[in-house]
């Protein structure tokens, strides 16, 4: 393991969807330090090599304790690992990196996220909340209505907050709301309130890259107010 790496104990194990659990790690007398949006790696050893893979806390730093969503893929290495894990088994996780988190708390913020995408939108949106002062609007898309992550909290976050919007979009289900791909809801979900905001994006690359265009063709967003990990258009 590398020699930063930090040993954590799983203290809660939550089944939010089908595939996707939620995972609490706590490392007494450790204060994690992060900026909201950045990913820690979950990592262990397989026959001598060192595996990893990036999750990002919704919780915010500042405590012993992370909060993962965890979706498990068929052949995933370590999703699989972590859909074995039980109750008090550790777990070692590399400390916090990435590009995404917020750049200006009294600008008006865009997230739009898929799938566990919505994590570190998550992360942002809470302290976006905490500290900001402007317009903020919350798309995530999904297939289907049990398939969305965090559907209890964003509910909540939208009633205790006046100047929050929340849209989800599905692609696989027909129901009484928004459907097809998230980012051609953009127009409908800010009309005219929102001024010259800040664009974070997070899913998979093809719709990260598909929703940068959308934004600087049709709607003329200069590219340094759109954020992203960074990677994503070499991955398409």
């Amino acid at each position: 393991m590398p020699d930063d790496t930090i040993e954590t104990t799983l203290t809660s194990i939550h089944q939010m969807t089908p595939r996707v659990k939620q995972y609490v790690l706590q490392a007494p007398d450790h204060a994690f330090d992060y900026e909201p949006g950045q990913h820690v790696r979950v990592a262990f050893e397989q026959d001598g090599d060192l595996v990893q893979r990036p999750y990002t806390p919704v919780n915010l730093p500042g405590t012993d304790t992370l909060a993962l969503g965890i979706k498990k893929y068929d052949g995933g290495l370590v999703s699989t690992y972590m859909d074995e894990r039980e109750h008090g088994d550790t777990v070692h996780v590399i400390p916090p990196g990435g590009n995404l988190h917020l750049r200006d708390t009294d600008r008006d913020v865009v997230f739009l996220s898929t799938g566990t995408g919505i994590t570190p939108m998550i992360a942002m949106l809470k302290q976006y909340l905490r500290e900001g002062a402007g317009q903020v609007a919350f798309l995530y898309g999904e297939r289907t209505q049990e398939d969305i992550m965090y559907r209890e909290t964003l509910d909540h976050l939208s009633a205790d907050h006046a100047n929050l919007r929340v849209l989800y979009s599905l692609s696989h289900e027909e129901w009484d709301g928004p459907t097809g791909f998230v980012q051609t809801h953009i127009e409908d979900a800010l009309g005219d309130d929102f001024d010259d905001p800040h664009y974070y994006i997070c899913g998979i690359p093809p719709m990260v890259v598909e929703t940068e265009d959308v934004l600087k063709d049709e709607h003329g967003v200069a590219e340094d107010a759109i954020f992203t990990e960074g990677w994503e258009s070499s991955a398409v």
